[in-house]
C-alpha cells in the first residue's frame, strides 16, 4: 500500500497534539475549533495549542479566549500553525494579538521507504527502555534538549502513562557508556504511519552518530511491526539536515508562535 501524501501531512500536523489528557499532568484546552493542552509548567512546548480550524468571524475571539486561559494561570504557551490551519491569515492575527513567531519554523518531513539504507556508527548502542528507566535519566534528557527539568519530566511521564496511544522510548550510548541521547516512537492508531518523536543528544556527545542510530532503530522497529511510513517534525537547524540525508523529504512547514505573560 502506498501512503497518500495528504495522510502524511495530516499526521505531521496532528501528532503535535496527540496525547490524551492525563490526570495530574495535563488537561485539555477545551476551546472549540482547535486542540491544545495545559500543564503546570510555564513553557510553550508544555502548553501547546494548534490544529486551528477557525473562520474569519471567530478567529480573533478564539485567539483572545486562548490568551485569557493562559493569562489567568500566568503560563507561557505555544501555538503551532500548519498546512491545515485556518483562516489563511491566522499567523498575522496571532502576531497582532501579541503572540510572536519563533524562528526557525519546523520542517514536516516523511519517509515512505522504511527499508532505505542507513549506515549507523557501529559504536553507538541503542536500546529500548521502560518508563522507570527513562524517569531515572530525566536530567540527561533535559540537558540534551535544552529544556527545563520540569518540562522534560512532564513529557517522560506522559509517554510512560498507559493510554490508547502506544509509545516506545530509546536511549543511545557510545559503546558501553552512560546514555547520551533519547528518542521515542509513537504508533498512530489504525494507521500505517509512525511518528519519530524528537531525539536529542548531550552537547558533548554530538557528532558521533547517535541521532542517526536512533532513527535507524525506530525505523527498523516500525517496519517489523508492519508500519509503512514515518513522519517527523524536525528542527531546521539540527535534525532536518540529517533527516534529509537519510531520505526524508519535506512536505510542509510548521510555524511556532509564543506568548508569555507580562512580567
Amino acid at each position: 500500500m502506498t501512503v497518500a501524501e495528504r495522510d502524511l501531512v495530516a499526521a505531521i500536523e496532528s501528532t503535535l497534539h496527540f496525547y490524551p489528557p492525563v490526570p495530574g499532568l495535563s488537561e485539555d484546552l477545551g476551546v472549540p475549533g482547535m486542540q491544545g493542552r495545559i500543564t503546570a509548567a510555564s513553557h510553550p512546548i508544555a502548553n501547546l495549542v494548534g490544529m486551528a480550524r477557525l473562520g474569519q468571524s471567530n478567529a480573533d475571539t478564539t485567539i483572545a479566549r486562548v490568551k485569557g486561559i493562559f493569562a489567568r494561570r500566568r503560563l507561557k504557551f505555544g501555538w503551532v500553525t500548519g498546512p491545515g490551519s485556518t483562516p489563511s491569515d491566522l499567523g498575522e492575527r496571532l502576531a497582532a494579538a501579541g503572540i510572536h513567531e519563533e524562528e526557525p519554523s519546523l520542517a514536516g518531513m516523511a519517509l515512505t521507504d522504511l527499508d532505505a539504507p542507513i549506515d549507523p556508527n557501529p559504536y553507538v548502542v541503542v536500546r529500548e527502555v521502560d518508563a522507570d528507566e527513562a524517569l531515572a535519566h530525566t536530567a540527561m534528557m533535559a540537558r540534551a534538549y535544552g529544556l527545563p527539568l520540569d518540562v522534560t519530566e512532564i513529557f517522560v511521564r506522559l509517554l510512560g502513562t498507559k493510554t490508547p496511544i502506544r509509545a516506545r522510548s530509546y536511549f543511545a550510548s557510545i559503546e558501553d557508556g552512560e546514555p547520551v541521547a533519547w528518542s521515542y516512537l509513537v504508533y498512530i492508531p489504525e494507521s500505517p504511519i509512525v511518528l519519530l518523536g524528537g531525539a536529542a543528544t548531550l552537547p558533548e556527545a554530538r557528532g558521533h552518530g547517535a541521532y542517526t542510530a536512533l532513527v535507524k532503530r525506530r525505523l527498523d522497529d516500525a517496519r517489523a511491526d508492519g508500519r509503512e511510513a514515518a513522519v517527523i517534525q524536525a528542527d531546521r537547524n539540527t535534525s532536518a539536515p540529517i533527516c534529509a540525508k537519510l531520505g526524508f523529504r519535506e512536505l510542509c512547514s510548521l510555524e511556532v508562535y509564543v506568548w508569555s505573560p507580562p512580567a
